[in-house]
């Protein structure tokens, strides 16, 4: 194995068990909740909303960061890096207090504006009031954890989230159900257990950003080192990112209303088919951030030719390595079904779904290397948001609308039309790269 493929493995490997994991304790939570009932799931689901709007703003401040970090980290400058993780706090926990706020002193008012339902309302209120005090903490943890990634120590954010989740795991059984004489908390025992796994979380990559003297470790002076061209610099990084997390959130939520208005069965199978997908896409996902990791030191360190050629490697791996986890899950796909406590309808739609899905997976996958992976590891973000505007809604969004609402096709026409945004994205992204104006040093 040739030094490249090692280092993309060991960057890869502990990503992508990070995702498995974090895929894995999502569904033994929803069913942990599942056993309270029906109002209990929807309480903390929609409770868990603002934290998906904050968690998408988090997102946007590590991008930017992570690009400026991965470039710093290709030359070697450890005071840039420590300038940049200082930024990037000020923004994260100055985006985690606009929510904390209102969800700690208002969660009932918060709470209105995801369900009318007053059981709901109730139920999910003093969830969300003890799960909003981890919020600044989780400004330490998205900081520290894109700083670890973006400087090639990617084993380190695996094993903190893998402790953080064993310990919501089991602290969630313990304060959800009661056991072992502490009094069964419901929706508030969730709670508790996840701001205590956070606050560990937290903790442990703390102590390991101090015990390594890494140069994400920011101290006080470095915040004087940031210049008002820096902040200009780093916005008009954050914000398209920002921009284009928060434009496909809302693409993926018109999606699910448009085929919630289809039938209960086809939302229903949509949504076992994302779970199922879930898998795939964490091996994927990993490979992409590898590629930015990669990418952005090499252009850091105005290696641009070593840029190209790496980026091509990966375009090529990328596609075998969709085809190869496609053909496995059809391999196993008939033991997947039979776990799932559904009709024999809502079963042939989540196969007809998936087979149609994985047509397109080399393409999404392109997609998502290209643009989260290459292109924003040279700054080229606004790109990837005037995308997003087109291709998700001008094309995916109201092609989906249009068959689904208004001519009312079947299902599988529906799902087929959306993909008409992935199509028109390969081609825009595909020739921005080939421009190869992603290929330049943002840091000078």
């Amino acid at each position: 194995m040739s030094s490249f493929y090692k280092r993309l493995f060991y960057l890869a490997l502990p990503i992508a068990i990070q995702q498995l994991i974090s895929t894995g304790v999502n569904f033994i939570d929803t069913l942990m909740m599942g056993q309270l009932g029906d109002i209990a799931i929807a309480a903390v689901g929609q409770a868990n909303r603002i934290f998906f709007l904050f968690s998408l703003l988090m997102f946007g401040i590590s991008s930017a960061g992570s690009i400026f970090i991965s470039q710093y980290h290709g030359k070697s400058e450890k005071e840039n890096i420590s300038k940049t993780t200082s930024l990037m706090f000020i923004f994260a926990f100055l985006a985690s207090l606009i929510f904390f706020i209102p969800a700690y002193f208002k969660p009932e008012f918060v709470m209105s504006f995801f369900s009318p339902d007053s059981e709901v309302i109730n139920a999910g209120k003093q969830y969300l009031k003890l799960v909003s005090i981890s919020y600044p903490i989780m400004s330490i943890i998205f900081v520290f954890e894109t700083a670890f990634k973006s400087t090639e120590h990617t084993t380190i954010p695996m094993i903190s989230s893998s402790l953080a989740m064993g310990i919501n795991i089991i602290l969630n059984y313990i304060f959800i159900f009661g056991k072992f004489g502490v009094p069964q908390m419901n929706e508030a025992g969730a709670a508790i257990g996840t701001l205590f796994a956070r606050i560990v979380q937290a903790i442990f990559l703390v102590y390991y950003i101090i015990k390594l003297k890494h140069p994400a470790f920011f101290k006080f002076k470095s915040i004087k080192y940031i210049s008002k061209d820096f902040v200009i610099r780093f916005i008009k990084h954050a914000a398209p990112v920002t921009g284009n997390e928060f434009l496909w959130a809302a693409g993926v939520t018109a999606y699910s209303i448009i085929f919630a208005n289809i039938s209960t069965e086809v939302i229903a199978a949509k949504n076992i088919v994302d779970t199922i997908e879930q898998f795939i896409w964490a091996f994927l996902f990993a490979l992409g951030s590898s590629t930015a990791i990669i990418i952005g030191k090499e252009l850091g360190a105005s290696r641009f030719e070593e840029a190209q050629k790496y980026s091509k490697k990966l375009i090529k791996l990328n596609f075998i390595f969709s085809i190869i986890l496609i053909l496995l899950l059809i391999s196993i796909l008939p033991f997947i079904l039979k776990a799932f406590n559904v009709s024999q309808e809502v079963k042939q739609m989540i196969k007809t779904i998936l087979y149609i899905s994985f047509l397109f997976i080399p393409l999404r996958s392109f997609n998502l290397i290209n643009g989260v992976g290459i292109l924003r590891a040279g700054g080229d973000t606004k790109i990837m948001f005037y995308t997003e505007i087109i291709t998700l809604w001008g094309l995916g969004v109201t092609a989906a609308f249009i068959s689904g609402i208004i001519l009312k096709l079947d299902y599988y026409w529906v799902y087929l039309l959306t993909m008409l945004d992935e199509i028109a994205k390969a081609i825009i992204l595909g020739h921005r790269y080939l421009t190869k104006k992603w290929v330049k040093n943002v840091i000078n």
